[in-house]
């Protein structure tokens, strides 16, 4: 399962093992379960510190409403920006040659898996302030 955090912007997902191309974009697809809205997009990959395939890609996606929304086109920026909303996602990521194809094939799929997007902007922990210790669960 992947985590998505609005303003947190690195997700890992294992790609670049599963491609066949040489040097592919990788083109996300992400259903929202229960309202069945779907987001496609290219986001940035950051390029790996090592010369060998990594173990898993990290790939840099903002959730952020104030700012447009960006889908492709910022694979060397840095800059995709996808309004998801909060829930459960089905993730299907294929490889394209290019970060323009946005039609992907059922043959060029790479990677498959739930992710969870929380973008709530209260993340205080609740606190209790009240002097009894006595709570109403139901009262008829």
């Amino acid at each position: 399962m992947i985590w998505i955090y609005e303003g947190q912007n690195e997700s890992p997902a294992t790609c670049s093992r599963n491609a066949a191309l040489t040097n592919p974009y990788y083109l996300w697809n992400m259903e929202h379960k229960l309202s069945n809205q779907s987001w496609t997009f290219v986001p940035y990959r950051i390029v790996p510190s090592v010369d060998y395939k990594p173990g898993y890609d990290l790939f840099s996606i903002k959730v952020d409403y104030n700012q447009s929304q960006v889908l492709t086109g910022a694979t060397t920026t840095g800059q995709t920006n996808v309004h998801l909303i909060d829930g459960e996602y089905y993730l299907t990521v294929y490889e394209t040659p290019t970060e323009t194809l946005t039609i992907p094939t059922s043959d060029s799929v790479v990677y498959q898996a739930i992710v969870e997007v929380v973008t709530s902007g209260d993340t205080s922990p609740i606190t209790y302030t009240a002097t009894t210790s006595v709570f109403k669960i139901y009262e008829p």
